[in-house]
């Protein structure tokens, strides 16, 4: 929610906004950086019997992802 929210700032060129909503963004994926996603998986497999949504997500994906977001807004603050 915190990425979308930056989005939204950005979009309305509020940067210090989309600054700070994106590094908490980050700051939320570099929690779960690490962690065995595969036992959380089964854990939610046998608990709930379906294959859970949240288990499929990436982690360093998406933080490699916010990182170029991050980027993008200082090439954009350099710029201005």
């Amino acid at each position: 929610m915190a990425r979308v929210q930056g989005l939204i700032a950005l979009a309305r060129s509020d940067r210090a906004k989309a600054r700070r909503r994106l590094d908490e963004a980050a700051e939320g994926w570099r929690r779960h950086v690490g962690h065995n996603a595969g036992a959380e998986f089964l854990a939610n497999f046998v608990d709930l019997g379906r294959a859970p949504v949240v288990g499929l997500v990436e982690p360093g994906w998406e933080l490699r992802r916010l990182t170029a977001e991050l980027a993008g807004l200082d090439e954009l603050t350099e710029v201005s």
